[in-house]
């Protein structure tokens, strides 16, 4: 119940999230090649983002290196890419610069 002169909140995302959430890309990102999955063995999870948008991450490690799957989904028919894999100190910096708007 509202009551006048009461200052409604509005989430920006559901209060169930408990993952983070990548920001919204900057005109200035990079933007790195994204392939199919390569469906090369089980990669581990290192880490994600939530997935209550249509768009969510995973940084994965398979094999030594580390990517990052992006997951769209689009009507019952999710799309998946992966980057590139790369050393896990420059995969884990490709990750920040995600969550920061800088890699789309």
């Amino acid at each position: 119940m509202i009551f006048e002169g009461e200052t409604v909140i509005h989430w920006d995302h559901p209060p169930r999230c408990t993952s983070p959430h990548a920001l919204p890309a900057r005109s200035h990102r990079e933007e790195p090649t994204w392939h199919p999955p390569r469906g090369d063995g089980q990669a581990r999870v290192v880490r994600w983002t939530c997935d209550c948008d249509t768009v969510f991450y995973e940084l994965r490690q398979a094999g030594g290196l580390r990517f990052i799957r992006r997951t769209t989904r689009a009507r019952n028919n999710p799309s998946i890419d992966e980057s590139d894999r790369r050393p896990a100190g420059e995969a884990d910096a490709m990750w920040v610069a995600l969550l920061h708007g800088l890699v789309r």
